[in-house]
């Protein structure tokens, strides 16, 4: 099995060039599954009911979330209607069971999970060791040969400890977050794992913000409105290749695509 995982889409150009090149691209991967971080794809933060329908239609199968997963409200008065739409466990918001889903391929079954980690992260409410413990726990009822986590977090540190820890039951943790794609992708005693995918968004930016409004705001310390950089966009995600009979990853792929 072959899962496409892809980095924080951002923005309109990040979605337009999920929408340009993944058709393309699960053709050339070969991949059995998309799976999508879409907290940035809505203005940069947040998801609405309408880009999610979109990304649905568009080949991705599911999409995780992160710390902006709640900023568009509307999302919670639609939640009967994204079945495919998973909110990080331990957000301060999360009040329903959508934290998860199982996914069945084959003889082959794992469940897909999103959880915030805690440093400089203010939306969480628990560390991510206790929030993976109790999602372990809450989904174990299911049976699924593995986990795959989308572990939403700041630091580098804070990933590593994490994939160290449970790499006997998270065969998959892809980290999120910081926009920047990591050289780090490894299989580590059975477990895929990369620091950060990286992100779909304005090359031209900071990590996806508008540039001049960057500076003016956080250098210059003017008051302004969050902006989200427009123009040609990097593609990041990453493949993973599952054994389907020993049921545990076997590799862990890069894919970056900066615009020419």
């Amino acid at each position: 099995m072959r899962i496409l995982f892809i980095g924080d889409i951002t923005g309109k150009s990040g979605r337009d060039i999920v929408s340009s090149l993944l058709y393309s691209l699960k053709q050339e991967y070969q991949a059995d599954l998309v799976i999508a971080n879409g907290e940035n794809s809505a203005h940069g933060k947040g998801i609405t009911i309408r880009i999610y329908r979109q990304l649905i239609d568009e080949c991705v199968d599911y999409i995780t979330m992160g710390n902006h997963a709640y900023s568009k409200a509307e999302i919670i008065d639609h939640f009967e209607e994204t079945d495919h739409l998973i909110m990080p466990y331990n957000h301060e918001k999360r009040t329903q069971d959508n934290y998860y889903a199982i996914i069945s391929y084959k003889d082959m079954k794992f469940c897909l999970c999103n959880i915030l980690g805690s440093v400089l992260m203010p939306e969480s409410v628990m560390d991510p060791y206790t929030a993976f413990r109790e999602v372990v726990e809450h989904t174990r009822q299911y049976d699924p040969d593995f986990w795959f986590v989308d572990l939403h977090a700041e630091t580098t540190a804070e990933k590593r400890m994490f994939v160290e820890y449970f790499k006997d039951q998270a065969k998959v943790v892809v980290g999120t977050h910081t926009h920047v794609q990591t050289a780090d992708e490894d299989i580590l005693n059975g477990c895929a794992f990369i620091t950060d995918v990286g992100m779909c968004g304005a090359y031209d930016s900071v990590i996806g913000r508008d540039v001049e409004e960057t500076i003016r705001a956080n250098i210059e310390k003017e008051k302004t409105r969050y902006t989200v950089a427009e123009g040609p966009a990097i593609f990041c995600g990453v493949l993973i290749e599952i054994d389907e009979k020993e049921k545990r990853p076997v590799g862990i792929e890069r894919i970056q695509i900066r615009p020419e």
